[in-house]
């Protein structure tokens, strides 16, 4: 049987245990007498077991173990009760709501966009819009700027699948942005009552 490094390297702890089949012990045999990084890695890992095994190599002095236990004691309860956590903790508290506090100021002085066009919608159209697949923008039915295969759908479908209207063929309700009232139904009065003078 020929064995390789690895298949040692596997088995060494079990070699040295005196925990294998006599076929492989043999074949492990034969291969330290012929590799000397393998019989360098077997007598490394005895010589650790010998020395970890050594009462004599740790003798710890009499009553170590009760000073060790009483130290350990002294000082947990040291760090539960300290004053040092009690303003690590006040100043991660502040810190967090200083943060609280710059992003929501930040939020409200930011810059209001000044085109008119790039003002939000408040008045989505009534009629259903065209989207084409792999588009951005959706589109009154005949826009010029609108190309290849279309869908019809609603409004609030388009934006709920991530289109925006066309700012050439949507321009009155984009247009109503920035000129609408926050009632929206006096605005529709007024202009069904222009419609139909």
């Amino acid at each position: 049987m020929v064995i390789k490094c690895e298949d040692v390297w596997r088995e060494i702890s079990n070699y040295l245990d005196g925990d294998l089949d006599p076929e492989l012990k043999r074949a492990m045999d034969e291969h330290f007498s012929q590799c000397r990084e393998c019989v360098a890695v077997r007598d490394g890992i005895r010589n650790i077991i010998d020395l970890y095994g050594s009462e004599r190599m740790f003798t710890l002095p009499a009553g170590f173990h009760p000073r060790l236990r009483s130290r350990l004691d002294d000082q947990i309860e040291g760090q539960r009760g300290s004053s040092r956590g009690l303003l690590v903790s006040l100043a991660a508290a502040a810190a967090i709501a200083a943060l609280f506090f710059i992003a929501t100021a930040r939020n409200r002085f930011a810059p209001q966009p000044r085109a008119q066009m790039s003002q939000p919608v408040r008045r989505i159209p009534q009629e259903l819009v065209a989207v084409v697949d792999g588009g951005k923008t959706f589109h009154r039915p005949g826009c010029r700027y609108m190309h290849g295969k279309y869908r019809m759908v609603t409004p609030e479908e388009a934006i709920r699948e991530g289109y925006s209207p066309c700012v050439y063929c949507m321009h009155e309700a984009l247009q109503s942005a920035g000129n609408a009232d926050p009632d929206l139904d006096e605005e529709e009065t007024a202009s069904n009552a222009t419609a139909e003078k």
